[in-house]
C-alpha cells in the first residue's frame, strides 16, 4: 500500500515546477542551479531577484546541496529537486510510523501511514521542490528519537535526537514546536533523571542551533546592501513582523475560515474530520504519560500552537500546514482503531472501514479537484524567450501581471539573474537607479486587454525584439508577448533560434 501512494508521485516528478506556491519551488531549485553552475557554497546561497549581489540566506540548504550531487552527476533538473522531497518525505513516514508504534500498536501506525500519505498536502508538496519535508522529516526524527531516549534509549537515540533537531532548526526551525509538547510527555513520563536528561538535551541542542543559525543568518543577510528603495523589501529587513503579524490577522473571520477548509480539504477530507473525533472513544483516557490520545492530542496542540505564532504565514501559504499532517493522522488512526477494536458492534468495525476506504478515495482526487499541479504556461514560454535572446550573464529587469520585488518565478526561468518589478514600480526613477547597479535588459511580458501591462512610452524607443506567446498546444490562442528592452548601450540581443 505505502509503496502504491509513492508510486502515484511518478506522474509528476517530470515536467515544469508547478502551482500553487511556484513562487517557493523556483527558488528552492535556483538554489540547487547555481550549487551546480558554481560550487556549493551552503553558507552564501543565492537567490536570483537581487542583481549583482544576490546572497541571500534563511534555510539550511541541505536539500538543495543533495539536488545538486545529483545534478553533477546526471545533469541538471528540477526532477532531482523533487526526488529529494520525495526521499525526505520517506524519511519523515518512517519516523512516523515508528513513533506511532511506540505509544500505540503496528495496526495504527499503519494506519497513520496511509492517511499520512494519502493527504493531498502530502501529495502535492512530497514532490515539490521545497524543503518542507526535509524540515518535517528532521522534526520527526527529533520526537521519535527523543521519546526512545526518554524511554530509556540511551545516548544514541538521544545523540540522534540531537541531530535531528539541529538539522530541523536549521532547515525550518517553526516546524519543531509542534513536536515539543509531545516530547515533553515522554519526558514527564521518563523512567529516570537520567533517561528524561538526555530527551532535554536534544531539545537544548535544537534551540542552541536554531539561535546561533539565526545570528549567522542575520550576519549574512546584514552584510547586504542597502535595497530599501525597492518597491517591497521591508519583507526582507523585517521578517519577524513578516512572520508573526499582527492581533487583527488573528481576530478576522475569513482568516479562520480559510484554515479550517484547508485542514477538510486538503488533510483530513469529511470522513477524516469524522474518523478523528471518534478517537474521543479510545479506551486509554487522557493523562500526563504519552498514551496515545494523549500524546496526540499534545501533538495537535503543539501545531495549533506553531499556527497561532506563524499566523500570517499559515494563511498565506497552504505548505505551512504541513506540521499538521501527523497529529491529524494519528487522531484518524485511533479513531479507527477506537471504532474497530473488540467489542466494538460488526456494523461500527464495517462503518469505520468504510469511512476509512472514503477518506483515501476523496484525497486521491482532491488535488485534481483543488487545480493544483497547473503549470505557469506564461512564465515558462517568456523565461524561453529571454533565456534564447539574452546573452547569459546580463542582469534582466523582469515585469509581467503579478510580479513584485522578491519574485523568482521569471527570472528563474529565464536563467538570468536580475530584479523583478510591478508594473507600476518600474519608472525612469526606478530604472536609472537599476542601470548603473549592472541592469541591462526590461523584459517586459504584456498580455491581450490587459491595459495596465502595455510597455511604458519611455521604453519604445529602446526596444530590439518581441516575441509572442502562444500558450499550451499546437495552434493555441496567443496568451501574450514578450517585449524585450536593451537599457544600457554596451548589451547585444542574441538572435532568436
Amino acid at each position: 500500500m505505502v509503496a502504491a501512494l509513492f508510486a502515484l508521485r511518478a506522474p509528476h516528478l517530470s515536467g515544469p515546477l508547478d502551482d500553487p506556491h511556484s513562487w517557493r519551488q523556483c527558488d528552492t531549485v535556483h538554489y540547487t542551479l547555481d550549487f551546480w553552475r558554481n560550487g556549493f557554497h551552503l553558507l552564501h546561497p543565492k537567490v536570483c531577484w537581487l542583481g549583482p549581489q544576490p546572497t541571500l540566506i534563511f534555510e539550511f540548504p541541505l536539500p538543495e546541496a543533495m539536488a545538486a550531487l545529483l545534478d553533477r552527476a546526471f545533469g541538471f533538473t528540477p526532477l532531482w529537486d523533487r526526488i529529494v522531497a520525495l526521499l525526505f518525505t520517506a524519511l519523515s513516514v518512517f519516523w512516523l510510523h515508528r513513533i506511532v508504534r511506540e505509544i500505540a500498536d503496528k495496526t495504527t501506525a499503519r494506519i497513520a501511514t496511509v492517511v499520512y500519505l494519502v493527504a493531498p498536502l502530502t501529495q502535492f508538496y512530497s514532490r515539490a521542490p521545497q524543503v518542507d519535508f526535509a524540515a518535517q522529516a528532521f522534526a520527526h526524527g527529533l520526537l521519535y528519537h527523543g521519546l526512545r531516549s526518554a524511554r530509556g534509549g540511551g545516548a544514541k537515540d538521544a545523540a540522534m535526537a540531537a541531530i535531528c533537531g539541529a538539522l530541523a532548526a536549521m532547515i525550518k526551525g517553526p516546524y519543531l514546536a509542534p513536536v515539543l509538547p509531545p516530547l515533553l510527555l515522554a519526558m514527564a513520563a521518563a523512567g529516570s533523571v537520567a533517561a528524561a536528561a538526555g530527551a532535554a538535551a536534544a531539545v537544548a541542542v535544537s534551540a542552541v542551533a536554531f539561535l546561533l543559525w539565526r545570528r549567522y543568518v542575520a550576519a549574512v543577510n546584514g552584510a547586504a546592501p542597502d535595497w530599501n528603495w525597492l518597491p517591497g523589501y521591508y519583507k526582507e529587513v523585517n521578517p519577524w513582523w513578516w512572520y508573526v503579524g499582527d492581533m487583527k490577522q488573528r481576530l478576522a473571520p475569513a482568516a479562520w475560515i480559510k484554515l479550517a477548509k484547508r485542514m477538510i480539504n486538503e488533510i483530513l477530507t469529511p470522513a477524516g474530520v469524522l474518523l478523528a473525533a471518534c478517537a474521543s472513544f479510545w479506551r486509554g483516557g487522557i493523562g500526563y504519560r504519552e498514551r496515545p490520545l494523549g500524546f496526540a492530542l499534545a501533538w495537535l496542540a503543539g501545531a495549533f500552537a506553531y499556527l497561532l505564532v506563524f499566523f500570517p504565514l499559515n494563511v498565506i501559504h497552504n505548505y505551512y500546514q504541513v506540521p499538521f499532517v501527523a497529529p491529524f493522522s494519528l487522531l484518524v488512526a485511533l479513531g479507527v482503531r477506537a471504532l474497530t477494536r473488540a467489542p466494538s458492534p460488526a456494523l461500527l468495525r464495517r462503518a469505520a472501514w468504510a469511512a476509512l476506504v472514503a477518506l483515501v478515495a476523496v484525497a486521491l482526487v482532491m488535488p485534481a479537484h483543488l487545480g493544483w499541479y497547473r503549470v505557469d504556461v506564461l512564465r515558462e514560454q517568456a523565461g524561453a524567450e529571454i533565456a534564447r535572446r539574452v546573452p547569459a550573464d546580463d542582469l534582466v529587469i523582469v515585469v509581467d501581471h503579478d510580479s513584485g520585488y522578491s519574485d523568482p518565478r521569471l527570472l528563474f526561468r529565464a536563467r538570468h539573474h536580475g530584479w523583478a518589478v510591478g508594473a507600476e514600480d518600474l519608472t525612469p526613477a526606478l530604472l536609472a537607479r537599476l542601470t548603473p547597479l549592472g541592469a541591462r535588459w526590461v523584459a517586459w511580458v504584456s498580455e491581450p486587454g490587459v491595459a495596465r501591462l502595455a510597455p511604458p512610452a519611455y521604453l519604445a524607443d529602446r526596444e530590439v525584439a518581441a516575441a509572442t506567446l502562444p500558450g499550451a498546444g499546437h495552434g493555441a490562442t496567443p496568451i501574450g508577448e514578450l517585449h524585450l528592452f536593451r537599457v544600457a548601450a554596451d548589451s547585444t540581443a542574441v538572435a532568436a533560434p
